[in-house]
């Protein structure tokens, strides 16, 4: 029952961390020296606030229950 729910919360896991905008444009205007607003604060918002909170709770899920499934077996 448990590896069932593993691969489940695993998919999903997946696919909400693909669905997640990147932020790769700031790491890169960092490593290049052009101005960016790297280390201004930002925040998140809407939509991609939704996601980062699924994508910790999933990953705190999968770690979980792949615990759960070492100590059972």
């Amino acid at each position: 029952m448990l590896e069932v729910l593993l691969i489940i919360v695993s998919i999903a896991l997946i696919i909400v961390c693909l669905l997640q905008t990147g932020k790769t444009d700031g790491i890169v205007n960092a490593l290049t020296g052009q101005s960016s607003n790297l280390f201004a604060q930002q925040k998140e918002r809407g939509v991609d606030l939704v996601l980062t909170r699924i994508t910790v709770g999933l990953g705190i899920a999968f770690f979980v229950i792949a615990i759960l499934i070492k100590m059972a077996g």
